[in-house]
């Protein structure tokens, strides 16, 4: 009987002593909060990017990123330079950073035989052969799903395909509404899981806002997604066509700009060289304008000088004529100065003494 009694209290201290050796919650909430923490001997690898423009690389692996524009800016054209980059290893100044890197491109808004189109162009684009162009690039159109599933099919398929850069070509058919900030950022934080727990970079297509000044990203979607990012790229459609891609965000160093467009058959080419004359020509321009608006402010003040001296029986002491013009133009007396003397160097006015006359009524002994 003692010994029962005695196996019973061994018994007992060895189950309290247990619970009393079992790490509370808070504890091992502590433990793996503390995996989290950066120190100064935490070795952590340097940013692998999926591509590269004139040696700045952009789209992290294991990142979530940003393409933006307003409404037909030629955002899926900058999708296939990237993705004939990744397979062909350059495509004009957009450079690979990957070797046989897998592609995944999900499209939520065109029909079947526009997203065709992608892979039509990314094969002539490149070049490639038919077998390799199906094994590196996956396209998909899923506009017919919803978005209460396209979540959860976008992880499987990244799961079964495993590529290294996926392109999410309408992220706002993922959530019911744009604009529900609870909704925006439980997406952008799974997507975020996602880059993480394959390793690989997934970039989002995103309207801009309507308004013409307005380059935000549409709702609490684009705002979280900008916030979020590593690099978010911005496309703009000039006037004659061409397609201008910025860097307006980068986390790190930002992408110089480049350019494309279509030739006469709808296919895409390098317009690097064409924006550099239009942007010469544009200035041009601007620069002949504002010289044509200068020589017309000139002639303006001219004429009103040549009024005063015409009302001086065609010859007026300099000081007068400048005190005249100060009131008259409402300019300071160092300008009209200035004036004065620039139009006696043009020939515009004569001096004689300390009187100024119309040159053009001046004759010249012979």
């Amino acid at each position: 009987m003692a010994e029962s009694i005695k196996d019973t209290e061994v018994l007992a201290n060895d189950i309290v002593n247990q619970a009393i050796a079992q790490p509370t919650e808070r504890e091992e909430r502590l433990a793996l909060l503390q995996a989290f923490r950066i120190t100064t001997q935490t070795e952590v690898k340097p940013e692998a990017y999926a591509l590269s423009v004139d040696g700045v690389g952009i789209f992290a692996l294991g990142d979530i990123h940003g393409l933006k524009g307003k409404q037909k800016s030629g955002k899926s054209s900058v999708l296939k330079v990237c993705a004939a980059a990744l397979l062909k290893g350059r495509q004009f100044r957009v450079k690979s950073e990957l070797t046989e890197p897998v592609v995944f491109y999900l499209d939520t808004e065109q029909q079947s035989a526009d997203v065709k189109l992608v892979i039509d162009e990314v094969k002539h684009m490149t070049g490639l052969a038919d077998d390799y162009i199906d094994s590196h690039l996956h396209v998909f159109t899923l506009r017919r799903l919803s978005y209460d599933t396209l979540l959860d099919d976008t992880r499987l398929l990244i799961d079964e395909i495993r590529p290294q850069v996926v392109f999410i070509d309408g992220l706002v058919d993922y959530v019911a509404s744009f604009n529900d900030e609870v909704l925006s950022r439980q997406l952008i934080k799974d997507l975020l899981m996602l880059c993480e727990e394959f390793g690989c970079a997934i970039v989002c297509v995103l309207h801009e806002n309507k308004a013409a000044d307005d380059e935000n990203m549409r709702g609490h979607l684009g705002t979280v997604l900008s916030q979020k990012a590593g690099t978010v790229l911005q496309c703009k459609k000039v006037k004659s066509g061409i397609i201008n891609v910025t860097c307006p965000d980068a986390r790190h160093g930002t992408m110089p700009a480049w350019n494309i467009s279509f030739d006469g058959e709808g296919h895409l080419l390098d317009a690097d060289a064409m924006h550099q004359q239009e942007v010469r020509a544009a200035k041009q321009q601007r620069d002949a304008q504002r010289q044509a608006e200068r020589e017309l402010i000139v002639q303006q003040r001219l004429d009103v000088a040549l009024g005063f001296i015409r009302l001086a029986n065609g010859s007026i002491p300099r000081n007068e004529l400048t005190a005249n013009l100060v009131e008259k133009l409402s300019l300071s007396r160092p300008v009209v100065s200035k004036f004065i003397t620039q139009m006696l160097k043009d020939g515009k006015l004569f001096e004689s003494g300390k009187y100024i006359m119309d040159s053009s009524n001046i004759v010249l002994p012979i």
